[in-house]
């Protein structure tokens, strides 16, 4: 589990990293206008890549993670391609049904064909335990995305020119790495296989385009109530808490959905429930300060990172957006391990259309009264009612482990981290280098104190790690 955890982590902060510099250019070369085209096609992409293409890759992941002798790989090709067909009918429904131009649905379209692609293959090496090929491809993307777009930014591309160059590079990298995915020998593609795709599937592309809409929701709604420059603000800080606080969430979950697949497979109830345990763990230790953190120092974040013209906007909403993307972390990454593990994909469902009613509810009504700040605050009550209603559902599917002393010493270890920083904020003046001493200073803290308590095993995994090399020394010394 951790050394899976470790290499999607690399893929994941490489993808940060590359993510935080798009931030750093394009909200200096492009208008929040033009930003906020980008954010409305980009929200659009993933509603019509859920609605296509979530049945294959839930089932390719579900069904390839099971190991041994299967191999359903040639079965998610064919269904990748039936999906495909559907493309010009979603093409006509976005161009009837979105405030937006012919030219800009199909741009979205596209995006939606190449993410589709690009994330299947990304599911069947997770599933497989190929977790250095999904990272080469995973920082392959993020490299290529970012200067394919940073041309079409300095030749004025604006954000079409975005959407394009991104849907291009989804094609490109599943292109390179299609022999790590796709090398012989395949088994024949089955048609009882797709049949059981399609069970198991489509119930989840229910959830899957409930869960989408959800995703877009709030950048959707601010574009309609606001227009697009007010979509750009938001997307803008959005994004960047996303790339912070999401996507480590997302590379411990691709370790754990596959590996729990496999021990409950192998071991029963029993060995799924304490692999689970050490995963929420590790989630937890994980998140928790990395959201308290950048809520504390989201100002600077904001000073170092973004354009100008966006750092008013980010500054008032960078810290609540932290912990929307907290519940909407633990969601994601361990309630729906739940609903996995049970075949239980109806619950999926009655989550996200709870949600989505608690977003039509909340969004409207303070974007309203209170502008963005109000859709950040709406964002975090729907993600907090969302976790608590799936924690809720996965009782009726895989009750999920919960051991409150782990996350008592995580809490108390972020507290101690809190202080830190705080006190440092007061300190020192406002600067990138002033940032560097109290991000470095904050996770030494966090570190130590980790190891003080034993989070995740941390203080026992070191002792054995230094034991070894006692003992590797030792043997070349003798």
């Amino acid at each position: 589990m951790l050394q899976q955890t470790l290499q999607y982590s690399i893929a994941s902060l490489v993808s940060a990293v590359i993510g935080l510099l798009s931030a750093v250019c394009f909200t200096r070369l492009l208008s929040p206008q033009e930003y906020g085209v980008y954010i409305v096609g980009l929200s659009t992409a993933g509603v019509v890549s859920a609605v296509l293409f979530t049945w294959v890759r839930v089932s390719a992941l579900r069904f390839q993670s099971e190991g041994g002798a299967v191999d359903v790989r040639r079965t998610v090709l064919v269904a990748y391609f039936i999906s495909v067909l559907a493309a010009p009918v979603a093409l006509i429904v976005v161009a009837l049904t979105s405030n937006v131009s012919y030219q800009r649905a199909l741009a979205a379209v596209g995006f939606a064909l190449g993410l589709g692609l690009f994330e299947i293959g990304q599911e069947l090496l997770k599933s497989r335990l190929q977790s250095f090929a999904f990272m080469a491809a995973s920082i392959t993307r993020a490299c290529l995305a970012f200067l394919l777009c940073l041309v079409a930014a300095s030749l004025g591309g604006g954000g079409l020119g975005q959407l394009a160059m991104v849907a291009l590079t989804y094609f490109i990298t599943a292109t390179i790495f299609a022999a790590a995915i796709w090398r012989g020998p395949m088994a024949r593609f089955n048609v009882i296989e797709l049949r059981q795709f399609a069970r198991f599937g489509v119930p989840i592309t229910v959830s899957g385009f409930v869960f989408a809409i959800h995703a877009a929701l709030d950048r959707m709604l601010v574009y309609y109530l606001m227009g697009d420059a007010a979509a750009g603000h938001y997307g803008a800080s959005a994004d960047l808490v996303r790339q912070i606080i999401l996507i480590p969430a997302t590379s411990i979950a691709a370790a754990t959905i596959p590996l729990a697949v496999r021990a409950f497979a192998s071991g029963g109830e029993q060995e799924a429930r304490r692999h689970l345990e050490l995963s929420f763990e590790i989630l937890l230790a994980v998140i928790i300060p990395a959201v308290v953190g950048f809520a504390l120092t989201s100002n600077f974040v904001a000073n170092i990172i973004l354009g100008s013209e966006y750092r008013e906007t980010a500054a008032q909403i960078l810290p609540i957006l932290a912990f929307a993307w907290l519940f909407q972390s633990i969601t994601q990454s361990y309630v729906h391990v739940s609903f996995h593990l049970a075949k239980r994909p109806f619950l999926v469902t009655l989550q996200g259309i709870g949600m989505l009613l608690a977003n039509l509810v909340t969004m409207p009504l303070l974007t309203l009264r209170y502008g963005l700040p109000g859709a950040a605050w709406a964002l975090v009550v729907t993600e907090l009612f969302g976790m608590s209603l799936g924690w809720l559902l996965a009782r009726r599917a895989f009750p999920l482990p919960f051991n409150a002393w782990h996350l008592t010493r995580i809490c108390l270890a972020t507290v101690v981290m809190a202080l830190v920083l705080a006190g440092l904020k007061l300190l020192l003046p406002t600067g990138w280098v002033s940032f560097c001493l109290i991000v470095a200073s904050g996770c030494a803290t966090y570190v130590a104190a980790a190891l003080v308590l034993d989070i995740a095993g941390s203080r026992k995994s070191l002792g054995a790690l230094r034991r070894q090399d006692r003992l590797a020394v030792s043997k070349q010394i003798i």
